[in-house]
């Protein structure tokens, strides 16, 4: 067994987790459709397209907490997965949103003109969120949304307080990102974590800290910096690092590390309890 699988077991015996998690099934829906002016704003954003994703629940009876999760640009991946296995375990009902397959896309890590922006996706999130608030097991007060690289982006752009969010009057509650590409004039008004490793050379930790220096006084952004950690700290695929190609040409380093992914697990184990609850 690797050493999360270990980690997690522990927590779980910690916290009391021992029930099973319901099987995974596949549910479909549209993104969120913008309402006119929002529309005319942002022509290339396609509003309302059939999307799926992976939804499970904890055993037992609702109405559980859940999580939206988006992928990174390289689309779906193991780790995903797992994260959503242990906040199962945990108490929350999850959604592993898949924003690529659905418009037959495979990856947007080396375009410059990404197919899927993230303008894009944060509809996905919303449709994702409209989908789960329907659903009679589901708390619709506490849903969260946690995103990954290219998913953290869109789950920065979903949840900013200048940006779409402003027409949807019941959104998310929380959301936490790992290692998004921060825009430093971003605003929030909901609790809002960013874990992201002190040597991405991918996602720059600085924009980050200029984000949170700007949230000082609301106090919403939390973040939260691995020194040496590298972008996908959490993904044990990537655990002897190597480059991958980016946009316009670049390269990038990609590197499990340990300590940072079980950091970043009690981190956001606490932070979900913090702001949505668990079981």
């Amino acid at each position: 067994m690797r050493w999360f699988g270990a980690t997690l077991l522990g927590l779980f015996v910690a916290l009391g987790l021992h029930g099973t998690v319901a099987a995974t099934e596949v549910v479909h829906f549209n993104s969120a459709v913008l309402d006119a002016a929002n529309r005319q704003n942002n022509d290339a954003v396609e509003a309302g397209f059939p999307i799926w994703g992976h939804l499970s629940r904890p055993e037992g009876d609702g109405p559980f907490p859940a999580i939206v999760l988006m992928h990174g640009c390289g689309g779906l991946q193991q780790a995903h997965f797992d994260w959503a296995s242990m906040l199962d375990e945990l108490g929350y009902a999850t959604l592993v949103l898949d924003s690529f397959r659905p418009r037959s896309v495979i990856r947007v890590c080396t375009s410059d003109h990404r197919p899927t922006s993230p303008a894009q996706r944060a509809l996905d999130a919303y449709g994702a969120l409209a989908f789960l608030q329907q659903l009679p097991d589901i708390d619709q007060d506490r849903i969260g949304l946690i995103g990954w690289s290219h998913g953290g982006i869109a789950a920065l752009e979903a949840v900013n307080k200048k940006g779409i969010s402003r027409q949807f009057t019941n959104g998310f509650r929380a959301a936490a990102t790992f290692y998004p590409y921060c825009i430093p004039d971003r605003d929030f008004e909901i609790p809002v974590l960013i874990l992201i490793g002190e040597s991405d050379d991918w996602t720059p930790p600085d924009l980050c800290r200029q984000l949170a220096e700007r949230d000082q006084q609301s106090d919403f952004l939390e973040l939260v910096t691995y020194p040496g950690a590298f972008h996908g700290f959490d993904n044990t695929d990537f655990s002897t690092g190597f480059f991958v190609s980016g946009a316009s040409g670049g390269r990038h380093w990609l590197q499990y590390d340990q300590a940072a992914h079980r950091d970043s697990a009690e981190r956001i184990t606490d932070f979900l309890a913090r702001h949505l609850g668990g079981r």
